[in-house]
């Protein structure tokens, strides 16, 4: 039997800007959030992804043609492009989640089952998530 092992070790003084970047990016999703989930009515109605992507970009980011309706870019000035596109589809992806989830509660389609979650989020529950015959849960069961 082959055993691995691993262990964690902190580089010093070394993470501190991906640290700091962390925390940028964080505080601006966290803004994000809110603005999405206030103009959620607007954007719910664009069925295409690209389309609500751009429309919620225009929300939060100003341009010559553009003027936008939230002062994300008075927040977070000199924010990379590629890392404020990654912050508004978090936000996006977040608020429409919790939005398609709540309607689904709210209209009695979702139920606190564990089948449900399972389905969602399979790593909870198995160490092996490709595992789909009975012998093979049980396996990682006991590991």
């Amino acid at each position: 039997m082959r055993i691995t092992s691993s262990y964690g070790v902190e580089i010093k003084k070394q993470n501190i800007p991906i640290r700091h970047t962390l925390r940028i990016y964080r505080s601006a999703v966290s803004y994000l959030i809110q603005v999405y989930a206030e103009s959620w009515e607007g954007l719910s109605q664009i069925d295409n992804a690209k389309k609500r992507f751009n429309a919620a970009e225009h929300l939060v980011h100003e341009t010559k043609k553009n003027h936008a309706r939230y002062d994300f870019d008075l927040h977070f000035p000199k924010m990379p492009s590629y890392l404020r596109r990654a912050a508004i589809q978090h936000a996006l992806g977040s608020v429409a989640s919790y939005e398609t989830r709540l309607d689904l509660w709210e209209n009695g389609l979702l139920t606190g089952n564990r089948s449900w979650f399972r389905k969602i989020m399979p790593c909870r529950y198995f160490t092996v998530t490709s595992c789909t015959g009975r012998q093979n849960r049980r396996r990682t069961r006991r590991i």
